[in-house]
């Protein structure tokens, strides 16, 4: 449904008359209502705090998981993790260093679509046993468009 959306807005935005470099410079990037480069990477964040700490609380403190902590685990939200951990660190060391122009949502975006290729490579370019579970593809599209967009 969301994907669905993603490719009717980029399909009418390809067929508008105005480029949309123009469009966007004008209205200062691309947002999707609620739907921002910023409150994706603030839920994506949260949704590491989440993974990292059902993991620890799991291992040292022997607490069982939650609905919360089990909803927040697996491959997609280690992967998720160590993005968040990465953009943190590189954004950090970068503007610690004066790269003032360095975009962590592109690298956030790069990091994403890397772990979707791969993941396809590995399964020998099965499109069909990716779509069985379309969270990362999904987020790596949305994430993706927000940041280059």
């Amino acid at each position: 449904m969301l994907a669905a959306r993603l490719l009717t807005l980029c399909a009418v935005v390809s067929a508008s008359k105005v480029p949309i470099s123009k469009v966007l410079t004008l209205r200062g990037g691309i947002d999707l209502g609620p739907i921002t480069s910023s409150n994706i990477d603030g839920i994506l964040k949260v949704a590491g705090a989440v993974t990292a700490a059902g993991a620890i609380t799991e291992k040292y403190a022997g607490i069982d998981e939650t609905t919360l902590t089990k909803t927040f685990k697996g491959d997609v939200w280690s992967t998720n993790l160590i993005i968040a951990m990465v953009t943190g660190v590189a954004t950090n060391v970068l503007y610690s260093m004066g790269a003032s122009d360095f975009d962590g949502a592109k690298l956030q975006s790069a990091l994403w679509l890397v772990s979707v290729v791969v993941k396809l490579m590995d399964s020998s370019g099965d499109v069909a046993a990716m779509m069985q579970s379309p969270v990362e593809p999904v987020i790596a599209l949305l994430v993706t468009v927000l940041a280059w967009m």
